[in-house]
């Protein structure tokens, strides 16, 4: 395994099956990952897992109140794991800063935003496979939310 300068990292958002789409695109995004595994084209896969909790933003902010208590298992192995009630990470110390970090997953305009953002901001180099990411809103919102991201980092969305 690399480490440090060359070493490629794969940063899983949210790739749960509670955000599974109608559109054929949770699937396209699992073989993607399950593939990088069975290929070793990373390093390391780092993933999170959204949950949420009866007094989180989540519900006080969005009404969003799914997920409260409990979340399914992801279905694939990924070498960190990391629980979440909020779009990004607190910490992300766990990302070495000369690695090249690809971000993919779910919700293109939401968590996906946040954590590319979250990097660009601590100087991380990454870039978001805008192929393998995905709105559970469907085609529009995910178009809306890769609007957003490619206005705001251009050249590190692929």
């Amino acid at each position: 395994m690399r480490k440090g300068v060359g070493m490629k990292i794969l940063f899983v958002v949210d790739l749960q099956t509670e955000f599974a789409d109608d559109d054929g695109r949770y699937e396209d995004i699992l073989k993607f990952v399950q593939a990088a595994m069975r290929k070793k084209t990373y390093d390391k896969i780092i993933a999170t897992k959204c949950l949420n909790r009866k007094n989180s933003n989540f519900v006080r902010y969005s009404n969003w109140d799914e997920l409260i208590g409990n979340a399914a298992e992801l279905p694939f192995e990924a070498d960190v794991v990391i629980e979440k009630i909020s779009y990004g990470l607190v910490d992300y110390s766990m990302l070495p800063k000369e690695a090249e970090i690809h971000v993919i997953g779910y919700n293109t305009g939401a968590c996906v935003l946040k954590v590319a953002l979250d990097l660009f901001d601590r100087n991380y180099n990454f870039k978001v496979l805008s192929e393998y990411c995905y709105s559970t809103g469907g085609s529009e919102h995910h178009k809306r939310g890769l609007w957003t991201l490619k206005n705001l980092l251009e050249n590190a969305v692929q």
